[in-house]
């Protein structure tokens, strides 16, 4: 009896981790949240992000991009890509919004500050987006997405910071 009982511990353990692994790294899988925007009045993103992509930055991806609160992790997160919809079914379009991460910022419990354009971008309508940010801040979901860019988008950026003491 013993040896079944501890097969079937092992087997629920094993059912049990396996279950874990795949939820986070469920390419199909979203994430519930919230976002808000950015109240700029050129409605793309901030060109002094905490990421140091400058002007660049406020363009990246169209003008598409966000500011990030734990997905920054301490600039790793900086060019990650993710899929962002908010979750008003009658407001907002299934596809969401594609943004990259190119700022650091939180506010009120929120894992995206999107630019408006972005934000913009997940309504149906212009009316739609209007009723969007009149709220200012929204339920969405999220996942994080491979960047697949055309040879024309290519960039290359160095940032050079002064008296940095080692290279990686």
């Amino acid at each position: 009896m013993a040896p079944l009982r501890w097969l079937l511990i092992s087997v629920a353990c094993f059912l049990f981790m396996h279950s874990l692994g795949k939820s986070e790294t469920c390419p199909d899988c979203f994430i519930h949240s919230r976002a808000g925007y950015y109240p700029n009045s050129d409605q793309k993103g901030t060109e002094v992000g905490e990421c140091g992509f400058g002007k660049f930055g406020a363009t990246l991806n169209g003008g598409d991009v966000s500011a990030a609160s734990e997905l920054y992790r301490g600039g790793v997160g900086c060019g990650a890509c993710y899929q962002v919809r908010c979750t008003y079914s009658y407001y907002c379009l299934d596809k969401g919004v594609t943004v990259v991460i190119t700022d650091h910022g939180i506010s009120d419990r929120t894992d995206f500050i999107l630019s408006q354009r972005a934000f913009s971008q997940m309504a149906q309508s212009t009316d739609s987006a209007a009723s969007l940010l009149a709220r200012g801040i929204v339920d969405i979901e999220y996942r994080r997405l491979e960047l697949h860019m055309n040879k024309k988008d290519y960039k290359i950026c160095f940032m050079v910071i002064k008296k940095a003491s080692r290279f990686n």
